[in-house]
């Protein structure tokens, strides 16, 4: 800011009478008197012994008086003056128009130009020049003084004000910067400064200087130097150095705070490393002042990586602050000035050991301060720089997050892929696909994103957008773990931001529109489904936004119906303590009822899942923890409800009901999707429990409704020609029905009636018969907690069937039956088996002994009826279809389906049991005896694989069957004795009850459903978090069996001596328990392969599913341990089976499990659990068992499609991460035994299971292995010998070679070149520099692995030739990129070569074209042209390589054109072979 002079009179100052003389004010037109003509008059009148200065104030008395009149004058011209000069020094500056007590800075009467012309004017104009130099040092030194009032004067800006001129300005530049400009002056001025200095560094205290603002005066005094580093830096350097040695700590910092301002650049390396000798501890000097100072300094590549050493230490030291961090890194940045490769490595390797280290020590505290958040965002914002200022760094650290191994990738690669994208969006499809392909191998899990929001949560809300972005094309992809990994990111960041939570829903909204992807629009329902379960009140505020979605509901399907339903009303109707949304509730009422009355099939199961969905929300009003007493409730009807939601939902049944009472169809998908919906759990704080009194009222209704339908005690009667009986009753009097009435156990489910002779109304339809029980079991479980008691007649009443059944020769009666009875008689029992399944179901969760018994006693039943249908169904008619249980799709599309998949199987199963047909009702004993006979034959064919065939389609067990698995004895019997029946379970109940459990659980954790069951709406499919957790304590019995059934087995091979061919390893029990076993460890291989394991809130349950696997005793000890130490005990535990393993779906199937015990051990990180052994012994396993010989339940070997679907996982897994010396020491065994492979029906000795036909499993797995090993090296640093790599991997590829020259099989042939091509592309692109680096230092080893190459690159040739002399397509679509690539490579060793002057070891000519026995290939020279020039005969070229594995996109040159002449035909010094 300017000042406006004062142009009042101003008032005469005081002098002191002690330091100046009072001279009376002169006239202004008084002379001026020069300074040499004073003194020459005056001087030899004074005695030399007087002192320079006083003898100089003597000689001046008059013209000092002069001078000070007229500075009391109001003339401007001249400067005030409060007082006479005390020395020379001062003397001059008033002369130059300075005055010196004006404030505290000096006032200048000029500018400094003219300041600095009249200082020179006064010293060149005087005599006697060098004593007053002299003089002038005197003064200079006495006012530089720590004690002087002027030295703060000097050393600061002064203040102009010159005459003329409207305003005052203060000048920037001190004082001593004007002598400093004076060249005579400098060396002198430079040395009181530098003297000062060292006084004032090496004073006990801070010195200041004397006035109103006092300041230190060292910075001052080192700010006075910054115009001398270039003149003056060795003195400087010099001084300053010893200065340093022997400063204060406080002087310490002021001297490198300058530093950069008063040293030479080439004096910055010498000034680090005197930091380095005074500070050797790290936390000492990387102050922050230091710190600044440093990331300005110009230093040397040596002295950078020193420095990057000590950064290095002390960020992994602890004792580094996160405000210290961010600076740290900027001066790291600094080595990007390097601008080198080997320099940018070195700088992402410390970045990540920093960043790394950092959160391993604080991975549990999380700061959410403001300082946290302004240095994390400054610490970035340095990375950002970096990476937009080197493309370097921009493209190493590409480079690098792409080629990280799986265990490496942590969340600050996740932040620096993010910042990647912001600093070039034209890159961001590349990054993309580096982390779709790290999702795809599973390399991290959405933990990470839990991790970023432990440590990054701030950088992450800055790059939120760029995240969503990547994640809603995720959302699209076709890969399962990909838009897995999607929507859990979406449910994460849904509950981190509150911010995005309405942009993160318009992203699903839109997802759900999107007609060209049904399984997108599914995930995305589900995921808004998933988050107003767990994030209620936030979706709740967002309510507005769902309307638009009923304007799609007549596009979804009818599970999208379901779920988009469940969304839309349990928002619309939310609990009663939240707001609920009217303008959503009038218009879900409104599409619900227009769905109903619609004619259309579709539109009204629409209508009835969406009212089935609002009933459920309406009836949730029950928020409080009071238990009613439900069995006294009685509701008379729908007006007896209190008013309110309740009685709305009960209306709403009511109006349902009548809408589809002429539909049997509709009302058992009404009655089965009301139970379901009914039957499902809600946390607390998420939804209510249903109205009391809507219960009591519902369970009337349906109570009533079923006995009146289904209930009969009626004497059974013939209906067309079939014989009917009451069967299986098993009810008895006993302690839990004493009080029953007798009559009450002669009643009987009349299934047989209602298939022969059905009635009119849709309600008794025997369609509903399983649906309607299984909603009178929910509503009665609700009603009476969990008790069933009122309704247990009906689990062991008796069933009307058909009385032939049980006859021995059943099967000869059954095919007396004609066409149409024998489908009525199949239909009876299918209806049976459901009916009995979920009855079965229903009471399986009942504790009390009885009901226990009779549970069994059913379940022994129900398998044995399965049993006896097989054959049945294998004399079935070919039309025959299995009746519907399920509702939801439109049952005649659905048997048209199993129509066309029956008659095929049909089909097979005739084609093996070919016998007479025997028509009519003549029978006669013969002919019972013809048709028993091969009975048997049928009977005794148990597939031990698959439990049930193509056209067994029964209703799926309810979750609640698992419970019969709990605190059930169990006995080692495929046929339980009588008196065991109901007490212990035997081989096939346990093979039943595991085959149910894997079956959900795939559903469950694999997304994998039977596709005639897809659109069920099942409790393990709703909600698998309740039905995992619900698996624990099955899993505990489960582990039990397990147990018992190894040690049967490891008792049985003792016994035949652990010969797995003998025949006493394949009878009928031992078998059973074989199958069992295996589905012992399949279970627990899905339980631990869920994917929501990561998910902390999982945690607890994970933690108790690994301690309870271990024996009783110790669970109080592994409560304690870790997840990562129980994952490692438990995979110990589990290794252990391998020995009892007999099949090889069980091997594959233990594999899978101990490959997921491994994941879910590296949730967390845990640095004392040895995960390189586990995965090593995991390879170790896979070895094991692709080194047995595997033989089928039938005592046969084990082949087929299957077998090698098996045989190829388990060799991924032996291959897996294997080092290049067990590559070479398989390559070498395998060599010498492959050509037994040549003879026909002869397998490997080592891989018994391998013979010629699929031997391409393992070359295949050879072959990715090594590239992908190469690939995953490439990236590493790699200091020492680069060349020793790609050795090793030609010589693993001349083994290669010499497998497919011995195996002449057209599979290997193909493999051999695609995998050929992609180590010359890697060749080409990462190894031409370890070419380059010996070609001078070792030529020879140059020439030997050229040589090396040369074979496979010949090999290629020959192969080339001979598929197009055979016209193999497969490989004839390879060549024009094989081609490209083998050019590239010769024209780039021969450039490497000529630039090193050894182009004459280099000889290029033309190869004969030979097929791969060597034969010449002859090719007509006319023919051979077409065949050259016309491009549509050969397929395009192989783009399956990804390219994240090769980098950035490869500039191969070509010569094709040049090289051929321009009238088509090929010169005769062209090095290309004719084939190529």
């Amino acid at each position: 800011m300017f000042k406006f002079k004062n142009r009042k009179k101003k008032a005469l100052n005081t002098i002191d009478e002690n330091t100046t003389i009072k001279v009376p004010r002169l006239a202004e037109s008084t002379t001026n008197v020069s300074i040499e003509s004073s003194s020459a008059g005056s001087e030899e009148n004074i005695p030399a012994s007087q002192e320079h200065t006083q003898r100089f104030l003597s000689q001046h008395s008059a013209i000092l008086a002069a001078t000070l009149g007229r500075t009391q004058s109001s003339s401007r011209n001249i400067p005030n003056l409060s007082r006479q000069p005390n020395n020379f020094f001062e003397l001059v500056l008033i002369r130059a128009g300075v005055q010196l007590d004006q404030g505290d800075s000096l006032v200048l009467a000029c500018d400094h130009v003219s300041i600095v012309s009249k200082l020179r004017e006064i010293f060149m104009s005087a005599s006697s020049y060098t004593d007053k130099l002299e003089t002038f040092k005197t003064g200079l030194n006495a006012a530089m003084a720590p004690k002087s009032k002027l030295v703060q004067k000097l050393l600061t800006g002064c203040t102009v004000d010159a005459a003329g001129e409207e305003q005052i300005y203060q000048s920037q530049n001190s004082m001593f910067m004007n002598f400093l400009m004076i060249d005579f002056l400098r060396d002198a001025c430079v040395e009181v400064l530098l003297n000062k200095i060292e006084e004032v560094a090496t004073a006990d205290r801070v010195l200041t200087g004397r006035a109103a603002i006092s300041m230190p005066l060292l910075p001052l005094m080192l700010t006075q130097l910054r115009y001398l580093t270039v003149s003056h830096k060795v003195q400087i350097y010099s001084r300053i150095e010893g200065v340093f040695n022997r400063a204060t700590k406080t002087a310490k910092l002021d001297i490198i705070a300058n530093a950069e301002l008063i040293l030479d650049a080439s004096m910055h390396d010498e000034f680090v490393e005197l930091l380095n000798i005074n500070y050797s501890n790290t936390e000492d000097l990387f102050h922050m002042t230091t710190v600044h100072t440093l990331s300005n300094l110009s230093l040397s590549d040596r002295t950078q990586a020193k420095l990057r050493l000590r950064i290095l230490e002390f960020a992994t030291s602890g004792n580094c602050s996160d405000t210290t961090l961010p600076h740290l890194v900027r001066l790291l940045l600094n080595i990007l000035k390097m601008d080198t490769d080997d320099s940018v490595r070195d700088l992402i390797g410390s970045l990540r050991e920093i960043f790394n280290w950092r959160h391993t020590i604080k991975s549990g505290k999380n700061s959410a301060t403001e300082d946290n958040r302004k240095s994390q965002l400054e610490l970035f914002g340095f990375l950002e720089l970096g990476l937009i200022r080197s493309k370097r760094f921009y493209q190493a650290c590409q480079r690098s997050a792409g080629v990280l191994p799986a265990d490496a990738f942590t969340s600050f690669d996740m932040i620096v892929l993010l910042l990647l994208i912001k600093v070039n969006e034209d890159n961001s499809l590349y990054i993309e696909n580096i982390l779709r392909r790290r999702i795809k191998l599973e390399h991290f899990t959405v933990s990470i994103l839990e991790e970023v929001k432990l440590h990054y949560r701030h950088i992450l809300e800055q790059h939120i957008s760029t995240l969503m972005n990547i994640l809603h094309d995720f959302m699209r992809e076709k890969n399962r773990t990909v838009s897995d990994f999607a929507r859990s990111s979406y449910s994460i960041l849904f509950r981190i931001f509150d911010s995005i939570q309405k942009n993160i829903l318009k992203k699903l909204l839109e997802l759900t529109c999107d007609k060209s992807s049904p399984h997108l629009t599914t995930m995305a329902l589900e995921l808004l489904r998933e988050l107003q379960r767990k994030s209620t009140k936030d979706v709740q505020n967002c309510a507005a936004l769902l309307i638009p979605m009923l304007d799609r509901i007549s596009d979804l399907t009818l599970t999208q119906t379901r779920v988009a339903m469940d969304l839309l009303c349990h928002v619309a109707f939310p609990d009663p303590k939240l707001p609920a949304c009217g303008q959503l509730q009038e218009q879900v009422d409104m599409v619900v009822k227009k769905q109903l009355i619609n004619s259309t099939d579709i539109i009204k199961r629409q209508g009835i899942i969406g009212c089935v969905q609002l009933i459920d929300a309406m009836a949730r009003i029950e928020n409080d923890a009071v238990e009613h007493n439900d069995s006294q409730t009685s509701v008379e009807n729908v007006d007896s409800l209190p008013d309110g939601r309740g009685k709305m939902a009960a209306n709403l049944i009511i109006r349902t009901e009548s809408s589809i009472a002429n539909s049997a169809e509709s009302l058992a998908l009404f009655y089965e999707e009301l139970a379901t919906v009914f039957n499902q759990r809600y946390d607390e704080t998420s939804a209510c429990d249903l109205d009391h009194h809507f219960i009591a009222w519902a369970c009337d209704i349906v109570t009533i409704r079923f006995q009146t339908s289904f209930v009969t005690e009626d004497i059974p009667e013939t209906i067309k020609g079939i014989k009917l009986e009451y069967q299986m009753n098993i009810n008895e009097l006993d302690d839990s029905n004493v009080n029953t009435e007798s009559d009450v156990l002669s009643i009987g489910i009349n299934i047989s009636k209602l298939v022969l002779s059905p009635k009119a109304k849709a309600c008794d339809s025997i369609y509903v018969l399983a649906p309607l029980f299984n909603c009178v079991r929910v509503l009665y479980k609700h009603r009476h907690h969990d008790s069933l008691e009122n309704i247990n007649a009906l689990l062991g009443c008796a069933i009307v069937l058909p009385t032939f059944f049980e006859a021995d020769n059943y099967l000869a009666i059954f095919d007396n039956f004609a066409t149409d009875q024998q489908k009525d008689i199949l239909s009876i029992y299918f209806h049976t088996v459901n009916w009995m399944r979920v009855s079965i179901s229903a009471f399986a969760s009942q504790r009390d002994p009885p009901t226990r018994r009779r549970v069994l006693a059913r379940l022994g039943e129900l398998i044995r009826i399965e049993q006896r249908i097989k054959p049945l169904l294998a004399r079935a008619p070919s039309d025959f279809v299995a009746p519907p249980y399920q509702f939801l799709t439109n049952a005649k599309h659905s048997a048209m389906n199993q129509k066309r998949q029956g008659a095929k199987a049909a089909a097979r199963l005739n084609a093996t049991a070919t016998e007479p047909d025997l028509t009519g009702n003549q029978t006669t004993i013969a002919d019972f005896t013809i048709k028993v006979g091969p009975c048997k034959s049928i009977k005794t064919k148990i597939d031990f694989e698959q439990m049930y065939g193509p056209r067994e389609k029964y209703r799926p067990m309810e979750v609640e069957i698992i419970m019969l698995l709990v605190e059930q004895k169990f006995v080692l019997n495929h046929q339980l004795e009588k008196d065991q029946v109901g007490e212990f379970l035997g081989l096939l109940e346990l093979r039943f009850l595991l085959e149910d459990m894997v079956l959900k659980l795939e559903a469950a954790v694999l997304g994998q459903q039977d596709s005639s069951d897809a659109d069920s709406f099942r409790l393990h499919l709703a909600k698998p978090e309740d039905f995992i957790c619900d698996l624990l304590p099955c899993l505990l019995e489960v582990n039990k069996h397990l147990i018992t059934l190894a040690e049967a087995i490891d008792k049985e091979l003792t016994r035949v001596n652990h010969v797995y061919s003998n025949l006493d390893l394949f009878k009928e029990q031992f078998n059973y328990v074989k199958t069992c076993f295996g589905l012992c460890i399949r279970l627990f291989a899905l339980y631990f392969a869920w994917s929501e394991w990561g998910d902390k809130s999982q945690a607890e349950l994970l933690h108790k599913s690994l301690y309870k696997l271990h024996p009783k005793e110790q669970w109080k000890r592994y409560e304690q341990k870790t997840v990562p130490q129980l994952a490692t005990l438990t995979f110990e535990y589990f290794l252990k089976y391998e020995k009892s393993v007999l099949s090889l779906s069980t091997a594959v199937q233990l594999h899978r499990l101990l490959c997921s015990l491994l994941k879910v051990g590296s949730l967390e990180i845990d640095a004392s659990q040895p995960r390189f052994q586990q995965a090593e012994d995991s390879r170790t396993l896979c070895g094991k068992l692709l080194r047995r010989k595997w033989f089928h339940y039938s005592a046969t070997l084990d082949k087929g499609g299957q077998c090698n679907i098996y045989l190829d996982e388990l060799v991924k897994g032996f291959l897996k991460k294997s080092t290049s010396e067990s590559q070479s020491e398989l390559l070498s065994e395998l060599v010498k035994q492959c050509s037994i492979l040549n003879t026909k029906d002869k397998a490997l000795n080592s891989f018994p299971n391998f013979k010629k036909a699929n031997f391409p499993l393992l070359f295949r797995g050879l072959c990715e292995v090594l590239i992908h090993s190469l690939s995953g090296q490439i990236g590493v640093d790699s200091r020492g010998d680069k060349l020793k790599l790609w050795e090793s991997t030609v010589d693993l590829f001349n083994g290669l070679l010499s497998i497919v020259q011995l195996v002449e099989q057209p599979r290997n042939f193909g493999l051999f070149l695609k995998h050929s091509l992609l180590f010359l592309k890697l060749l080409l692109q990462h190894g031409m520099t370890a070419l380059e680096s010996i070609v001078r230092d070792d030529p020879e080893r140059l020439t030997r692995f050229l040589h090396e190459l040369q074979k496979v690159t010949r090999f290629l040739h020959q192969l080339c030739c001979h598929s197009k002399s055979i016209k193999n397509t497969a490989i004839i679509s390879y060549i024009p990129s094989l081609r490209e690539t083998i050019e590239t490579l010769v024209f780039r060793v021969k450039a490497l070569l000529a630039a090193n002057n050894c182009h004459s070891a280099f000889h290029m000519g033309n190869m004969i074209n030979r097929d791969l026995h060597g034969d010449s290939i002859i090719t007509p020279v006319g023919s051979f042209v077409g065949e050259e020039n016309s491009d549509e005969e050969i397929p395009a070229d192989d783009t399956s390589v990804d390219e994240t594995v090769l980098g950035d996109v490869m500039a191969i040159t070509t010569t094709s054109v040049s090289t051929r002449p321009s009238d088509g035909s090929r010169s005769k010094s062209s090095s290309r072979s004719k084939c190529f």
